[in-house]
């Protein structure tokens, strides 16, 4: 897999997952159900900046300050994914974000000085297996890498789609 290479869409600190990311109270009652992911697409980051749901291109970076996408469902990840966005760098998240995000495909890197580093628009490279991420500029930050493990769920682009290869190479073998 390529290293992902994109704009940069910029947001601040304490960004909340269910009221800023996505609109959770419109979405409430499908809560456990299939994923409606143009419903997802069509309010991501609307409400942050009503230009992102049609102006992202599948491949951009969101790049987010301290505390990212804080009280979110599984359904934030869900909408940036289904919204083409390749990785969020961030100063900080909470762990759960970051499960929830790589088990629908989507990596999330923790790197510090990053919300300083650049600004909307720029491109910039984040390679989650390495946790080195270039600016336009190419200095290189660093951010913790990825296990082997999580390099194999992402580019597998989800825990399921993963798992489901797993098992049917596990049946092809026995025969």
């Amino acid at each position: 897999m390529t290293v992902p290479r994109g704009r940069v869409w910029k947001f601040g600190d304490d960004v909340h997952g269910d009221d800023g990311i996505i609109e959770f109270a419109i979405i409430r009652d499908s809560f456990g159900k299939e994923f409606d992911e143009d419903a997802l697409r069509a309010m991501c980051f609307r409400r942050l900046r009503p230009e992102f749901p049609a102006e992202v291109r599948k491949g951009d970076i969101v790049v987010g300050g301290r505390n990212f996408a804080h009280h979110n469902h599984v359904e934030v990840s869900v909408a940036m994914r289904a919204s083409g966005i390749a990785v969020v760098v961030v100063e900080s998240c909470d762990s759960g974000f970051l499960r929830r995000a790589l088990n629908h495909g989507l990596p999330v890197m923790i790197c510090p000085g990053i919300h300083a580093a650049v600004q909307d628009g720029e491109v910039l490279e984040a390679d989650p297996a390495t946790g080195l991420v270039t600016l336009p500029d190419g200095r290189v930050l660093r951010a913790s890498p990825f296990s082997e493990r999580m390099v194999q769920i992402w580019h597998a682009g989800g825990s399921i789609p993963l798992l489901e290869r797993e098992f049917a190479a596990r049946r092809a073998a026995q025969g």
